[in-house]
C-alpha cells in the first residue's frame, strides 16, 4: 500500500514538472515550440566512416611496428654475415629461368617483303 501511494505521488510530481516545462515553452516559443526541428538529421554513417578513415587505425600502427621490427632484424642478420637468399614465388618464373629459355629473336622484315607476303595470301 505504501509503495502504491509513493508511486502515485512520484507520478503526480512528474506530471506537474512536465506541465511547468510546457508552460515555459508556450510562453517563450508559442505553438512552434512543439514542432519538430526542420533540419535534417545528421548522416552518422558518413561521419563515422570519415573519422575512421582520417584517424590512423590500430592495424596500420601494428603493421608499421612489425615492419620496423623486421627492418631491425634484417640489419642485425646482415651485420652477422648470414644473408638469406631471396625466395621467389613458386609459380612465377625467375630471371634466371627466363634467361635459360632462349627464344630466337623475331626477324625483321623490310616493307617490300611484307607487301609481297600479303599479295601471296590473297
Amino acid at each position: 500500500m505504501e509503495e502504491d501511494q509513493e508511486l502515485e505521488r512520484k507520478a503526480i510530481e512528474e506530471l506537474l514538472k512536465e506541465a511547468k516545462r510546457g508552460k515555459t515553452r508556450a510562453e517563450t516559443m508559442g505553438p512552434m515550440g512543439w514542432m519538430k526541428c526542420p533540419l535534417a538529421g545528421t548522416n552518422k554513417r558518413f561521419l563515422i566512416n570519415t573519422i575512421k578513415n582520417t584517424l590512423p587505425s590500430h592495424k596500420e600502427q601494428d603493421h608499421e611496428q612489425k615492419e620496423d621490427n623486421k627492418e631491425s632484424v634484417k640489419s642485425q642478420t646482415q651485420k652477422e654475415g648470414n644473408p638469406k637468399k631471396h625466395r621467389t614465388h613458386p609459380y612465377k618464373h625467375s630471371v634466371q629461368a627466363r634467361s635459360r629459355a632462349r627464344h630466337s629473336p623475331p626477324t625483321k622484315r623490310s616493307s617490300q617483303e611484307k607487301s609481297h607476303r600479303r599479295s601471296n595470301k590473297r
